[in-house]
């Protein structure tokens, strides 16, 4: 507020208490007052305590800041105490959430975007895992049923195959989410509930129908190959091939929780970009080489085929 307003509240009693008034209410008249309290005068610790409390009771997130002794009580009952690392003493900096080391509070913006950024990077982390997981999973589960009331039962996919699958599309793309650089507009959303999980902002939701949409691009290409010409055998690579391919393209999807991927620098993420390139040229590799290939059970395929299974597994990233 500039000095002219600031004056004016000072002397106006209805935005200013000091210490003697405040040790006549009662912590119910407190709680009132408070709301419309702006300045406070002579106060103690134990006063400022009784401050903390009586914002907390009117359900705020209270943060407090200070630097002497007197101060660690309030910083201590306060939801987020904020110390000062330069001239604050060591009882209020142990007490402290948060320890200012330059003793300046814009240095509390930093911090709150730094944190909003972690958090988001764990939900988009854990949100491209477990929709990868769970498309393994229900690919596995109705490829089983399909050709369990078949003449002809058929494994889909082998232990080696979805051991690899694991291996190349849960690890490097989900440690390169874990540093993606914060979103233009991560400090214009409002703070979250304390009571919000790692699953909260439709993560869980976007963990559902990605994980769905994977299976029936997985599944799409497999039944569309066993019950065409190309036959069983081929239509496990090409679902193999799909299931490690579509998790792949799926990184990209998980950069933002809010908004689309092509309004995001795609070369921002250096890490996930040679994560998805790594992870291509392994995967591919595997189906060429002819050690590699023996291996794990895979079927040569034709330029037809491989054309389907990247196009098929890109076509992840629209969908979403």
């Amino acid at each position: 507020v500039s000095a002219v307003a600031f004056y004016k509240i000072c002397n106006d009693k209805r935005y200013t208490a000091t210490g003697s008034e405040l040790q006549k209410m009662t912590d119910e008249q407190l709680r009132e007052r408070v709301k419309k309290l702006r300045v406070y005068a002579r106060v103690s610790p134990e006063h400022k305590v009784r401050i903390v409390k009586a914002w907390k009771a009117n359900g705020m997130i209270v943060a407090m800041t200070g630097d002497g002794v007197n101060d660690a009580p309030s910083i201590k009952s306060a939801d987020i105490g904020v110390g000062m690392g330069i001239t604050g003493t060591e009882v209020t900096k142990d007490a402290a959430d948060m320890v200012l080391a330059d003793d300046n509070f814009a240095t509390i913006v930093t911090a709150v975007k730094e944190g909003r950024t972690i958090f988001a990077n764990m939900q988009k982390t854990i949100q491209y895992l477990l929709a990868a997981n769970l498309s393994e999973v229900l690919s596995l589960f109705f490829a089983t049923i399909i050709f369990a009331f078949t003449k002809d039962p058929y494994v889909f996919l082998l232990p080696i195959q979805i051991l690899w699958v694991n291996l190349v599309t849960d690890s490097l793309p989900a440690l390169a989410l874990g540093i993606e650089p914060p979103e233009t507009d991560v400090m214009a959303h409002p703070p979250r509930s304390a009571n919000d999980s790692l699953f909260s902002g439709f993560v869980g939701i976007n963990i559902i129908y990605q994980g769905i949409f994977q299976t029936i691009i997985v599944l799409g290409v497999f039944l569309g190959c066993a019950f065409t010409g190309w036959g069983h055998e081929v239509g496990t690579t090409m679902a193999f091939l799909t299931l490690c391919l579509v998790q792949l393209f799926h990184s990209f999807n998980a950069r933002s929780l809010t908004g689309s991927i092509f309004e995001k620098n795609f070369f921002k993420n250096k890490l996930l970009f040679i994560s998805f390139i790594v992870g291509a040229a392994l995967t591919v590799g595997l189906a060429c080489l002819p050690a590699t290939h023996d291996i794990f059970a895979l079927q040569w395929l034709n330029g037809m085929q491989w054309l389907t299974v990247i196009l098929c597994s890109a076509s992840i990233v629209p969908a979403v």
